[in-house]
């Protein structure tokens, strides 16, 4: 009985570990790639696609979100390989969304990462025309980024190198040699000026003091100019003041009289024209006067004819001789 029960029990614990065997399995082997999918299709021109093959994984962000359904090698080198991924439907791929292939270094297993390059973008879902489904654009590895970086680094590093041989060269050297020894003799020749140069050094200091005093000197009379300027400015301010009432008064003084002109002349107009017409009236009477003076006179030159009449045989007025 005891060694039944013991042969159960292992035939229990080996059917649960079994079971468990098969369940990681099954896990293993993408059992989830059951679950609802979109398909993709990329184009890879640039990328190596070696350690890629049907079922490697469809990575975002380091997660696998789906697998490799199918690729296509195409007769047109521009086009490259066509690849074909099934990635879960719940995956939110966006347009601008970049595929890499990137491979692990050390198994050589490749898998395709995939990259939204633009925030709050739309969905992918356009179909681009004779595509059966929405096409990722190929991006670029960070591999290929780093030979890159590690290309030109090396470029400019042959470039350093060279400009170092350059500047090493033999004539270079003989130029340096030369220039140290000229620096040696200038060394030389400077201690034996240094006293000079030190009394030079002491004369110009006492001359930059008393530069400084004399600037003090020239800042004190600029100040007093100054404040001199500012007085005369003031008085020029006040005669200026005086000259404009001046100027006032004069120019009111000037209407005023322009004014009373005006009407002394409107005056003297009006009493010409009343003088004028005096004289006129009175040259009128005048002459009134002597035509009466005249018709005076000629009746007194004929007094015959005033007290006894025409004489006799004298023609009445309208009468003519016969």
């Amino acid at each position: 009985m005891e060694s039944e029960a013991r042969y159960a029990w292992v035939g229990g614990t080996l059917i649960v570990l079994f079971l468990a065997l098969a369940a990681g399995i099954y896990w293993l082997s993408g059992a989830s790639d059951n679950l609802p999918s979109t398909r993709f299709t990329v184009y890879f021109q640039k990328q190596s696609l070696e350690g890629l093959q049907i079922g490697s994984e469809v990575r975002m962000r380091g997660i696998k979100v789906g697998r490799v359904a199918d690729y296509h090698i195409l007769p047109d080198t521009a086009r490259g390989v066509r690849v074909l991924l099934e990635v879960a439907a719940r995956i939110p791929l966006l347009e601008g969304a970049q595929a890499t292939v990137n491979r692990k270094l050390v198994t050589g297993i490749a898998g395709v990462d995939l990259v939204n390059t633009r925030e709050n973008a739309a969905p992918l879902t356009r179909l681009p025309p004779g595509e059966p489904y929405p096409v990722i654009a190929e991006g670029v590895p960070e591999i290929t980024r780093m030979a890159g970086v590690l290309e030109d680094l090396g470029t400019r590093g042959n470039e350093t190198l060279y400009r170092i041989n350059s500047l090493l060269s033999d004539s270079n050297q003989r130029a340096f040699r030369d220039t140290l020894a000229n620096t040696r003799t200038l060394t030389g020749q400077l201690a034996k000026t240094a006293p000079a140069l030190r009394d030079t050094l002491e004369q110009s200091r006492r001359a930059g003091e008393r530069l400084e005093q004399v600037g003090v000197v020239a800042q004190a009379t600029l100040a007093a100019t100054g404040r001199h300027i500012d007085s005369l400015a003031a008085q020029s301010r006040e005669t200026l003041n005086t000259a404009r009432a001046t100027l006032a008064s004069a120019t009111a003084a000037l209407d005023q009289t322009r004014t009373e002109i005006s009407a002394l002349s409107l005056s003297l107009r009006l009493s010409a024209d009343l003088a004028s017409q005096d004289l006129q009236a009175t040259s009128q009477a005048l002459r009134d006067s002597g035509r009466a003076l005249q018709q005076s006179a000629r009746a007194l030159g004929e007094p015959e004819r005033i007290l006894f009449g025409p004489a006799q045989g004298s023609m009445g007025p309208g009468e003519e001789r016969p």
